[in-house]
């Protein structure tokens, strides 16, 4: 458990935004990580040491979202997942609006997703996040999650992503997150009112774009590399 707090450190010292967003984004941060290392296994399983030799997701240099060009900026290999976050070019873990996000759990424990879905449940209901779903569909998973503003974080941030097991791979998440400002309008809404319409306007949207998502994700085993004579 030591071993996996240090790295929980050092990933959210690497994406946090900095100055009045780090509080905020950091409980956000460890929320989400903390789920996916639940649902990957991490916590009961010791960390692989050698994750160069096991299979690793063929992942783009590039996303295209929302007519938007993401860039891979940061990628995180715990051993049994891993971790890509793109940015747009003008963008970091420092200073972002949107991102993209991909998931690869190795699926060492050849977890369900119903038991991915109980454990993640179960994390954000510890963690006090009021706001999320999840569906299945087709042996698909689709999940938002929606994070309000606080003292130290003023916009509204959501979360929408899809994710399922992948023949040769094991389970591959995609994520796409976007932050909105705390506008006089949303202020004066109530909370129902204001949820709804943060799912009409944003969440139901990606949600569709998610399910018309070229899905095509591979994996391979890393190429030996040549020892020189």
């Amino acid at each position: 458990m030591k071993k996996l707090l240090t790295i929980l450190e050092r990933i959210v010292r690497g994406f946090a935004p900095a100055a009045s967003g780090v509080q905020n984004s950091y409980r956000n941060f460890v929320t989400a990580l903390l789920a996916i290392l639940l649902l990957s296994g991490c916590v009961t399983q010791p960390l692989s040491t050698e994750p160069e030799q096991q299979v690793q997701l063929n992942v783009p240099k590039q996303i295209q979202h929302n007519n938007k060009n993401y860039v891979l900026k940061s990628t995180q290999d715990l051993g049994t997942m891993v971790h890509y976050v793109y940015f747009t070019n003008k963008e970091s873990g420092k200073d972002w609006k949107s991102s993209v996000e991909l998931l690869h759990d190795r699926n060492v424990q050849n977890m369900s997703l119903q038991e991915r879905i109980q454990l993640r449940e179960k994390v954000y209901d510890n963690n006090d996040v009021k706001y999320f779903n999840l569906t299945t569909e087709k042996d698909t998973l689709y999940a938002f999650v929606i994070y309000e503003p606080n003292v130290s974080q003023h916009d509204w941030q959501l979360e929408v992503a899809r994710a399922s097991d992948v023949q040769g791979c094991g389970f591959v998440q995609y994520q796409y997150s976007l932050k909105i400002p705390q506008s006089r309008k949303l202020a004066n809404m109530g909370e129902i009112k204001l949820i709804g319409y943060l799912k009409k306007y944003a969440i139901d949207k990606e949600i569709a774009r998610l399910h018309q998502l070229k899905w095509d994700w591979r994996c391979e085993l890393p190429k030996a590399q040549s020892v020189p004579n």
